[in-house]
């Protein structure tokens, strides 16, 4: 939930977002919103303008962005156990991740500490025993990235994690959008780089 002054009058708006945002959601940013129809907010807010880019904060909508990509058909939200994945097509099973942070030209992910995060890498090294190609995409919802590297500095374990998975040969990539007050999509590929020190 975030505050936000529509014309001197405050109002609350829903962010499907769990991450920090700090670098993002300050005073004085313009921000747009979406009127919801239902639901305790009467607004959900979607994108920020940071100048250089529009930011999108809606982290549900990667999954079906990717989809868009690929353009062929997959299943959403493929169980395994107790774990739910994003998407599946042919043996692959997909995590996506809405990315919102980047610094110096460098998409980073997360912005806060993520165990289930982890925990969904570990199951997707497991299911590369059993037959599937698990693959880890990171959506940059923004147009500002030249290059991506996980988040060392806020989830250490976590990167660890992201870096394991490449080394065992498994797919990492990572994507910038296009980004306007139209439409959101996936313009580009960009490279995946490990900025232990960044």
């Amino acid at each position: 939930m975030g505050e936000v002054s529509i014309e001197g009058k405050r109002v609350f708006a829903h962010i499907r977002n769990t991450g920090r945002l700090t670098e993002l959601l300050k005073p004085g940013n313009t921000v747009f919103l979406k009127e919801k129809n239902s639901g305790k907010y009467p607004f959900e807010l979607l994108l920020v303008d940071i100048g250089s880019s529009l930011v999108c904060i809606d982290s549900t909508i990667t999954p079906r962005l990717y989809a868009e990509f690929l353009n062929l058909p997959v299943k959403f939200e493929p169980k395994f156990g107790e774990h739910r994945f994003d998407l599946m097509y042919d043996n692959r099973v997909v995590e996506t991740k809405s990315v919102n942070l980047v610094e110096d030209g460098v998409a980073l992910f997360p912005d806060a500490p993520t165990v289930r995060g982890r925990k969904h890498i570990q199951k997707l090294i497991e299911l590369s025993g059993q037959g599937f190609e698990p693959q880890l995409i990171f959506v940059v919802q923004r147009e500002d990235a030249s290059v991506f590297s996980p988040n060392y500095k806020v989830d250490k374990p976590f990167s660890e994690a992201v870096q394991d998975f490449y080394g065992r040969g498994l797919t990492v990539k990572a994507f910038l959008c296009n980004v306007s007050l139209r439409e959101i999509s996936i313009s580009r590929e960009i490279e995946v780089i490990f900025l232990k020190d960044g």
